[in-house]
């Protein structure tokens, strides 16, 4: 079985997904602003109590995301593959929501008074979000909701402030689901690594001037 852990938005997912049923056995999700680490390991525990021994393999969300969420699934997936020596995958999380289409765009604030917009295709990400000014944003929107484009962010202020936005979230079964989909020979052997729309915007403290 699959396991696959999503923890780049506030709203984060486990799922095992069973190869030979072709469904999804078990799974939790739980929403936390900025701890998913102090809570992702309960259902990880009641997960390993029950299926420990049939796990094959692990997949993770490695975002566009939060910083700190998406660290933490990696690293979860990461101790669990060690540990258990089984395969870890990393997949984007765009290509994992839980929508009923394959193909969306998902809008995300990229802080600094810009947002990223990222075309999904058939659950493939199509290159590098854009990211674009505030200020054009809402001509952007409203050109792709004419093609009958749908919308989706993950950020209920982005869905408040733009009508054609849906509120949606990636999704733990729809990347265990995919991976499933994979044999073991064609899982990538790369490390795990995080996806992000920037480089973490870190400050340091400003040296005081000697009196």
């Amino acid at each position: 079985m699959i396991l696959g852990i999503e923890t780049a938005t506030p709203r984060a997912s486990l799922a095992l997904y069973d190869r030979d049923a072709d469904e999804v056995l078990w799974s939790r999700d739980f929403t936390t602003e900025r701890a998913h680490n102090a809570v992702i390991f309960e259902p990880v525990s009641e997960m390993l109590e029950q299926y420990r021994d049939q796990l094959t393999g692990i997949v993770v969300g490695v975002g566009p995301g939060s910083y700190s969420g998406v660290r933490v699934g990696i690293a979860v997936a990461n101790g669990l593959g060690l540990s258990l020596g089984v395969p870890t995958m990393g997949r984007s999380s765009l290509e994992a929501w839980d929508v009923s289409e394959d193909t969306y765009v998902v809008i995300s604030d990229a802080r600094r008074k810009s947002y990223a917009v990222a075309e999904v295709i058939d659950r493939r990400v199509t290159g590098e979000p854009d990211l674009i000014d505030a200020e054009v944003l809402e001509a952007k929107l409203s050109e792709l909701a004419a093609g009958g484009v749908l919308l989706y962010s993950a950020d209920s202020k982005v869905v408040e402030a733009f009508a054609s936005v849906s509120l949606a979230h990636p999704d733990a079964a729809q990347l265990a689901e995919r991976a499933g989909q994979l044999s073991p020979a064609d899982w990538p052997e790369a490390p795990l690594e995080p996806h992000y729309l920037r480089a973490p915007y870190i400050t340091t403290p400003k040296k005081k001037a000697l009196g």
